[in-house]
């Protein structure tokens, strides 16, 4: 079985808006999900069977560093606020016109440098997040 290679995704494809702001400096995004289950004994039977009670929902922005946009938010954090935070995320494949676009909602950052640099070397953030809800918006 074959598949053309054209139809494989490219990152470079990718974008990302933080609060409807496109961040042009982006390198990597992930968004990740994870099932919570809870373990389920049914009587006379010795192996465990599970039920789904939840999902936790975490990811990765990595970016190019060109300005204190990132840090802010972090502020906000400090001075007891905690800012609303949406990220819209799209994958496509201009050549196959398959387009994965997703509105995450209810982001938070739990960690961050606040500094972080090294000789003869462009600045990256690196910022966790987790996450309350998303959903799909283009989905072809």
């Amino acid at each position: 079985m074959s598949f053309d290679t054209n139809s494989t995704i490219n990152g470079t494809d990718g974008r990302l808006w933080i609060n409807d702001t496109p961040c042009a400096t982006i390198q990597s995004f992930v968004l990740h999900q994870t099932n919570v289950y809870e373990d389920v004994n049914k009587a006379g039977q010795k192996t465990k069977s599970r039920r789904v009670v939840g999902i936790e929902l975490t990811g990765t922005i990595t970016k190019y560093k060109t300005d204190n946009t990132m840090v802010g938010l972090m502020q906000d954090y400090k001075d007891g606020d905690t800012p609303e935070i949406k990220l819209i995320a799209l994958l496509e494949n201009p050549k196959t016109g398959m387009m994965q676009r997703a509105t995450i909602k209810g982001v938070t950052f739990g960690e961050m440098d606040l500094i972080n640099f090294e000789q003869k070397v462009l600045a990256r953030e690196e910022i966790p997040f987790e996450a309350e809800d998303y959903k799909y918006q283009d989905l072809t």
